[in-house]
């Protein structure tokens, strides 16, 4: 009997902790969609304090700190995150974003291309990711150019957007871009192609 007692005020415990851990993310959450990041950030730090393997609340941690622009920081705590635990594509989402602040979007294009690799294994919406993977190469191309090789893909993910969602506002406007790059840049590129404004 004392045995089953204390397994009994044991699991409480846990439970009682676990829960204290989820009203903290809540509270957390909430304060994210307040736009008060630093407070968000605190109430993750508690969290964490009480679930200390919680993989998602590193994720969010992170994310709390990006919205405060400290990036180097916050991709550290990506880094933990998905160390621990590879398959929550929502990790490479932000961590993707995060590159992109630090401009360094062909980080971000890996990171978008294991986020749609998750995310279509799991049935999840991924034509935001192909509209994203788009824009850092565009970027990359304004910015230092890019091999025949890179143009192509960048082509590809920006096609899928029109095959998920033929109706989408934007499809006029990725149909003239392709056009756009494939009438101007070199038939037979060699190295980078640097696509002027």
């Amino acid at each position: 009997m004392k045995y089953k007692f204390l397994i009994y005020f044991l699991l409480i415990s846990f439970f009682a902790k676990a829960q204290d851990g989820l009203n903290l993310v809540a509270l957390g959450n909430q304060s994210m969609n307040s736009g008060n990041y630093r407070e968000a950030q605190e109430y993750y730090q508690a969290a964490l304090a009480k679930d200390q393997f919680n993989w998602n609340i590193y994720t969010m941690l992170a994310y709390s700190i990006h919205k405060q622009k400290r990036f180097k920081e916050a991709d550290s705590l990506y880094r933990i995150s998905l160390s621990n635990d590879s398959s929550n594509s929502k990790t490479y989402w932000y961590k993707a974003m995060n590159h992109i602040a630090l401009k360094q979007d062909s980080i971000a294009i890996v990171l978008y291309k294991k986020f749609i690799k998750i995310e279509k294994l799991r049935g999840g919406s991924v034509t935001h990711a192909y509209r994203s993977i788009g824009q850092s190469y565009e970027r990359l191309l304004r910015r230092e150019g890019l091999l025949a090789w890179q143009i192509d893909d960048m082509i590809y993910h920006y096609e899928q957007i029109e095959i998920l969602d033929p109706s989408g506002v934007e499809v006029p406007l990725i149909r003239n871009f392709i056009e756009l790059v494939n009438s101007k840049r070199p038939a037979n590129q060699v190295g980078k192609w640097k696509m002027e404004p």
